[in-house]
């Protein structure tokens, strides 16, 4: 898709996605992001995330790949997530 299109998406539709493990979008500007993704997220890329940080309830546990170009992003969750097996020193 060539060039930034504006879209005007139902974000509660990322909620019904439990499953999913794979999120790539690029070309779409959007005025928010989720209030939820998928647990079972392993790989998200998404260029110019509206949001100033990822949605809360987030458990990256199971994220691989995050790629976040031209973000609005300045913090990517609020509090600790760190991985069951990480021990802070």
């Amino acid at each position: 898709m060539p060039g930034i299109k504006e879209a005007q998406w139902n974000m509660k539709a990322f909620s019904k996605m439990s499953k999913l493990r794979l999120l790539k979008i690029d070309n779409v500007h959007l005025s928010e992001g989720p209030k939820d993704l998928s647990n079972k997220l392993r790989f998200l890329e998404w260029h110019s995330y509206p949001s100033k940080s990822l949605p809360a309830g987030l458990q990256v546990d199971e994220l691989v790949e995050l790629h976040m170009a031209n973000s609005s992003i300045e913090q990517l969750w609020y509090g600790c997530k760190y991985p069951y097996f990480f021990s802070p020193a």
